[in-house]
């Protein structure tokens, strides 16, 4: 008959206990586990050392996590918290909440070149002290979004004469690499009557669709525009398309009135297809947002 650790018999033996065990018993006394009358000693006992196992490796995980951080240098930090920024403001309050670190390297400049405007309107009607300061921060750091946006407002700010000036902003953000601004730019210089001209803009949209976000832009374009009233006398439909076959083209023309493109997967990605017949479709679609 077997002992129990109280010293009487029991029906049931005790397994061994490993060394490790017993030496945290003399800790284990202050936290004894009473048995209920529906627990046996061997129940007791895996009670207990289950909770010893899960403080252990809650102990562990929090020193582990706090310890990581720590050691980060500040080029990676601030490298995290730009890439939340880049995806959401909202994110990047958030990350900022979560720690002292990240909250410094929040103030980096570069963080404030890549967050992210998307919840803010093109035009702020009803501005508050807030705002203001933060988009005026984003713009003296470089922000890319903030100099498109600018580009944007000045180009249809017409009769202010700042129509050039909002194209080479939008120029200057398209080529710091800046999707939407290259889509627009390449938009309107398609709209030009200027052959030089339109090939620029061949080169920007043909740079989009091989990244497979020419549709993407384009709504993006078109949601930020709807707070913007559009004069009809900046762009003017173009009346000369690129493609100038008379006859059926290779795939875009014999599908043109059959098919629209709800998102950048339905863009044929066969460059073999006749591109001016793309683009023109493309045009399309951009003199809408325009109602030309």
């Amino acid at each position: 008959m077997a002992r129990t650790r109280n010293g009487g018999s029991a029906g049931c033996s005790i397994p061994h206990v490993p060394s490790t065990v017993s030496a945290c018993r003399t800790h284990a006394v202050t936290h004894v586990v009473q048995p209920s009358s529906q627990q046996s000693p061997h129940q007791t006992y895996s009670t207990l050392m289950k909770r010893k196992r899960s403080k252990r490796q809650h102990t562990r995980k929090g020193a582990y996590s706090t310890t990581s951080i720590k050691t980060l240098p500040r080029d990676s930090l601030v490298e995290v918290v730009a890439t939340v920024a880049a995806h959401s403001f909202v994110d990047l309050h958030t990350i900022k909440l979560c720690c002292k670190d990240f909250l410094d390297a929040a103030e980096d400049n570069y963080v404030w070149q890549r967050v992210s405007l998307d919840m803010f309107p093109l035009i702020q009607w009803f501005p508050n002290s807030k705002e203001t300061s933060f988009l005026n921060r984003c713009r003296e750091c470089g922000n890319i979004e903030s100099l498109y946006r600018e580009g944007l407002q000045k180009f249809f700010d017409y009769p202010n004469g700042k129509i050039n000036n909002g194209l080479e902003i939008l120029k200057v953000a398209a080529e710091k690499g800046h999707n939407k601004a290259k889509y627009v730019y390449g938009m309107i210089s398609l709209c030009s009557e200027n052959d030089e001209v339109r090939k620029q803009g061949l080169e920007y949209m043909h740079f989009l669709r091989k990244l497979k976000c020419v549709v993407s832009c384009r709504k993006k374009v078109k949601q930020l525009l709807k707070s913007v009233w559009k004069n009809n006398v900046v762009l003017v439909r173009n009346s000369r398309p690129l493609c100038n076959v008379n006859s059926t083209c290779k795939g875009w023309r014999v599908k043109k009135d059959r098919w629209v493109l709800l998102d950048d997967d339905d863009d044929d990605g066969d460059m073999s297809l006749c591109e001016y017949c793309r683009w023109d479709h493309e045009m399309e679609s951009f003199y809408r947002l325009f109602n030309i």
